[in-house]
């Protein structure tokens, strides 16, 4: 049998290459396939993810296999630790991937093993969830991935041709038992759903595929136009979306645009009910209000008619202050900041660093006089929520540096 990766021109596969590696049917499959690509640079990456004691033996099966094939292999360890309540499934994909995305460098290109009964899963799992687009385009065969790019070369394979081909060369591979437990949503409609389904309609994968890659080109096609719009309604600087801009289009393109701006900004899509509260909280919020919309990692606050998208901010307590002997750098583990001495405009030999309490004033060479912190923060248009966040600077019990904010 032969079998071939999907290594076409829209894909432009070359260079360096990481396979991420289970140890599974798929993965060997694809690592094998990359023995016959001599153009390609190869190493592999397995990640354990603490959730099941047989899984310190996959270990010693992957290492034996890339031993044996001459590839380079990474171990990453996780210690995931899902709360009750928490989809296992989900925690240990977000694990998986964060790990992934930490070990692959900019010339890299991370390949995975998903097939065309993987596709099929994902899309039917995705409309049962009440997805849309995005979801429904499901896993694409190109994408960015962390500081490289991420390529599914088998998504045109199915299961059987993997398996028909680990048979043919006799390849060594890993069945997780989890893969068997039903209460999973994805191994139900795998062992449940799926073959009653295929035994109905043939052709179904194929046709499944098909319906997601048209999603796909929908996908894009929204993603262009939502580009454009952003251009116009966002301030890139600071990567804030200006509301008056923004509410001149219809509700059904400031969602697509409100979407995209998430994703762009690095964060996961909310649900349709946290969409409307940002719609309802924020975005048709009173002008002197703060509010604050949330989920997951992700907040989206408000101030002078622009939204601001950030993670989740860390528990900070602005009474705080430490004593700086300015020979050396100072950690603030609550905003997880390094001060090194070279930030001081003036040296000094110890100085001592709070934060906003009321009533700071601070003197201004320039102007010759002194003036009120709280008026420059206003000025300099610092966010409330940011405010008591930035480190002062003081020297013989008077401000004498605002970090981050140039005295004029």
């Amino acid at each position: 049998m032969i079998l071939d990766l999907e290594l076409s021109k829209n894909l432009s596969l070359k260079g360096k290459v990481v396979v991420a590696y289970s140890g599974g049917l798929d993965s060997h499959v694809l690592l094998h396939l990359l023995l016959n690509k001599p153009e390609l640079s190869v190493r592999a990456i397995h990640v354990h993810h603490g959730l099941q004691a047989i899984a310190d033996s996959w270990v010693n099966h992957c290492q034996t296999i890339c031993e044996a094939l001459n590839i380079p292999l990474e171990i990453v360890f996780l210690n995931l630790k899902p709360n009750k309540g928490e989809s296992i499934e989900a925690i240990a994909r977000e694990g998986r991937y964060q790990a992934l995305k930490a070990s692959l460098q900019a010339d890299e290109t991370l390949l995975t093993a998903q097939h065309q009964n993987d596709q099929s899963e994902t899309l039917l799992l995705q409309l049962f969830r009440g997805a849309g687009v995005q979801g429904l385009a499901a896993m694409p065969k190109l994408c960015n991935f962390g500081k490289g790019r991420h390529v599914r070369p088998l998504l045109h394979v199915t299961r059987q041709e993997l398996e028909a081909y680990a048979n043919q060369n006799k390849l060594d591979f890993i069945e997780d038992p989890s893969n068997q437990d039903t209460a999973f949503d994805r191994n139900y409609l795998r062992k449940k759903i799926l073959p009653q389904l295929r035994e109905r309609w043939l052709g179904l994968d194929k046709a499944l595929n098909r319906s997601a890659s048209i999603q796909a080109e929908t996908k894009q096609l929204l993603d262009e136009i939502a580009t454009e719009d952003l251009k116009e309604i966002c301030d890139c600087k600071k990567n804030t979306l200006l509301l008056e801009k923004l509410q001149t289009f219809s509700i059904t393109r400031q969602k697509l645009i409100l979407r995209y701006w998430i994703s762009k900004s690095g964060f996961k899509y909310p649900s349709e009910k946290k969409l409307q509260h940002i719609f309802n909280d924020a975005i048709n919020a009173r002008d002197d209000a703060q509010p604050l919309v949330e989920w997951q990692d992700v907040q989206i606050r408000r101030y002078k008619k622009q939204l601001f998208i950030m993670p989740t901010l860390s528990e900070h307590d602005p009474a705080q202050s430490f004593d700086w002997d300015v020979t050396t750098t100072l950690y603030i583990d609550s905003l997880n900041l390094t001060l090194s001495p070279q930030i001081l405009h003036k040296k000094k030999q110890a100085v001592k660093v709070r934060f906003r309490q009321g009533g700071e004033k601070i003197y201004s060479l320039k102007r010759n006089k002194t003036i009120s912190l709280k008026n420059l923060l206003y000025d300099a248009e610092i966010p409330p929520w940011q405010r008591s966040r930035i480190p002062l600077i003081f020297a013989d019990n008077k401000l004498i540096q605002i970090i981050g904010l140039d005295i004029k």
